[in-house]
């Protein structure tokens, strides 16, 4: 026995309300004939099977065939969560597509992303970094992140647990509001909440290429700020003072530590120059017949060929020029005659790479230690002594403030940095000299003072 129902007002309603009388499984057997169906509106309906298992099916035409989708069954799927599926369906038509395979593309879709794991997905990311896009200090600072808090693999300093890896390891879409605060909270223990705004931000672009890249939805993350998980760094304000750097330079004479290291930091006192571009100075680089030293890459920042160049071509490449001041030159020529002048001016373990940033960071801070132990004078990083070249000779004269940023090797602001690409060598050279003469005073009066007191 066959019965066919139409799907009325009346009956949805009870169909909302939990009231299955009139299509639960029947309870005589003259009704287990036949499956039977009960129809909605706009092609919906459901299909109750002869063991009264209720789905909610779509029947349309495709390529001229009739087509049967069906889309979930009751009541885990309810009428009004199934007519919410209509509109999409009816423009997959419109569109000429056919819904049971968009389904299917989007299931298929839904089960790779679900492959997805936050070490998968930062992996992957990583792969994609290219020095031809961003300089190989940026990258280099990306894998050490990630290796470290995302892989858990520090090359240095064991993590006492390894969070992600054990705590993290499931579908990048399921992981949470709890998840994250969790995560970035061990951050701040293992590491300090400076950090935890640093991974921050790397997790945001890393989350953004795989949004762009449809390897994932889960896009929470992207809603936390830096003060969320963590704080912010602050720019330093120290600026060392004449005498402080006089301090500092004697104190590096003394040292005992690697000549190459010791050189490296005078210079970048004397340059007022940038840790990373002092670092890997070659000697290339340096032209001691019109003592001009070429940085040959500008500040964080790749220069790309302009459009249509002839191959060869690089006269859009700006590189930073400083001259070389006489005092500077004389420390070149001494450490040359000794260790040559090939590669690297100052090479680090392996002789085909330069000192690392680490070993001049933590030579600067045990100096800097030494002074505050013995006079009392605050911490200083190699970075601080570029705020006072900038400081001290604008004090003398706001003149210098140009001549300075362009021995800081910044741009110069508005208009200025199109049109005014002057490299400003002489006006340089002059500040350079003024600046050593000034930090020379002071290492001649606190020389005097010792000699005076011994």
């Amino acid at each position: 026995m066959y019965i066919k129902m139409t799907l009325t007002k009346a009956t949805l309603d009870k169909f909302s309300n939990k009231d299955l009388t009139k299509i639960k499984k029947p309870k005589t057997k003259e009704y287990y004939d036949r499956p039977f169906e009960l129809a909605d509106r706009d092609s919906l309906g459901v299909r109750v099977s002869l063991k009264g298992k209720i789905v909610w099916q779509y029947r349309y035409r495709y390529l001229g065939k009739a087509q049967r989708l069906t889309l979930g069954s009751y009541p885990y799927l309810k009428i009004e969560d199934a007519r919410q599926k209509l509109p999409e369906l009816k423009g997959w038509l419109e569109e000429g597509l056919d819904p049971k395979q968009m389904l299917l593309a989007r299931k298929n879709k839904n089960l790779e992303q679900s492959q997805y794991t936050l070490i998968k997905l930062a992996s992957d990311w990583k792969d994609t970094l290219s020095e031809n896009d961003m300089k190989k200090g940026t990258i280099d600072n990306y894998n050490n992140v990630i290796d470290k808090w995302i892989l858990n693999t520090p090359k240095r300093d064991k993590l006492k647990v390894n969070w992600v890896i054990q705590k993290m390891n499931m579908p990048f879409e399921n992981i949470r509001g709890s998840d994250w605060m969790s995560y970035f909270s061990w951050i701040c223990d293992e590491g300090s909440p400076i950090v935890a705004g640093s991974v921050l931000k790397l997790i945001k672009s890393i989350v953004k290429w795989g949004l762009i890249t449809d390897k994932i939805t889960n896009q929470l993350i992207l809603e936390y700020k830096v003060n969320d998980v963590g704080r912010a760094s602050q720019p330093s304000e120290r600026t060392p003072s004449a005498e402080d750097i006089a301090y500092m330079w004697l104190e590096i004479e003394k040292s005992k530590a690697l000549p190459q290291t010791k050189l490296c930091l005078k210079l970048i006192i004397i340059f007022g120059g940038r840790n990373t571009a002092v670092r890997t100075m070659k000697w290339e680089h340096l032209d001691f017949d019109n003592l001009i030293w070429t940085i040959p890459l500008p500040k964080r920042r790749k220069e790309y060929p302009r459009r249509a160049a002839f191959e060869g071509d690089e006269t859009v490449q700006r590189p930073e020029k400083h001259p070389i001041p006489e005092i500077a030159k004389q420390l070149l020529y001494d450490f040359m005659r000794i260790y040559g002048n090939k590669g690297f001016v100052f090479k680090g373990e392996a002789q085909s790479k330069p000192l690392t940033v680490h070993a001049v960071d933590r030579f600067c801070l045990r100096m800097s230690a030494n002074l505050f132990r013995k006079n009392q004078i605050s911490k200083i990083i190699p970075h601080d002594f570029r705020r006072s070249l900038n400081s001290i000779l604008c004090e003398i004269d706001v003149k210098w403030d140009p001549v300075c940023e362009k021995i800081l090797g910044h741009k110069l602001r508005g208009t200025k940095a199109h049109y005014n690409k002057a490299d400003y060598l002489s006006q340089q050279l002059e500040a350079y000299n003024l600046y050593w003469s000034l930090i020379n005073q002071e290492i001649d009066k606190l020389v005097f003072e010792k000699t005076s007191l011994s």
